[in-house]
């Protein structure tokens, strides 16, 4: 049976993306997608890193990469679901769900916290560590 083609899906890249959050190239695009999913504020990116690299075209090595960088600059959050436990003979298995981290803050707020990131992100997140 071919695929059906999904015209009509895209993903949007906002302006204060490049200049606020200073993103760009393979950052850039996989945050997009995230922030599309969970712009609502409730919803989460559970899709996997080969859909990822699907959109961007890269492989899900450099998706990997790139979601441990996106994480470790606190843009996005992560939540592992274990669905299978860790035996000698299997893996431990789980699977991913994502969301920009913007998204869990007030909607009335977000616009002076993107102004702010840089600012905002080191000393907010500065406290977790």
């Amino acid at each position: 049976m071919a695929k059906r083609e999904h015209y009509g899906t895209y993903i949007t890249i906002e302006k204060w993306m490049v200049d606020y959050m200073g993103l760009h190239g393979d950052e850039l695009l996989v945050f997009a997608v995230i922030y599309g999913f969970s712009q609502d504020g409730k919803s989460v990116f559970s899709g996997s890193a080969t859909y990822l690299g699907f959109w961007i075209g890269k492989s899900k090595e450099t998706i990997l990469s790139v979601l441990k960088s996106l994480r470790e600059k606190k843009l996005i959050q992560r939540r592992k679901i274990f669905f299978k436990q860790n035996t000698e003979k299997t893996k431990e298995r789980y699977r991913c769900e994502y969301w920009a981290t913007i998204t869990r803050f007030p909607p009335e707020s977000r616009e002076k916290l993107i102004h702010n990131w840089s600012t905002f992100s080191a000393s907010v997140f500065a406290q977790e560590d």
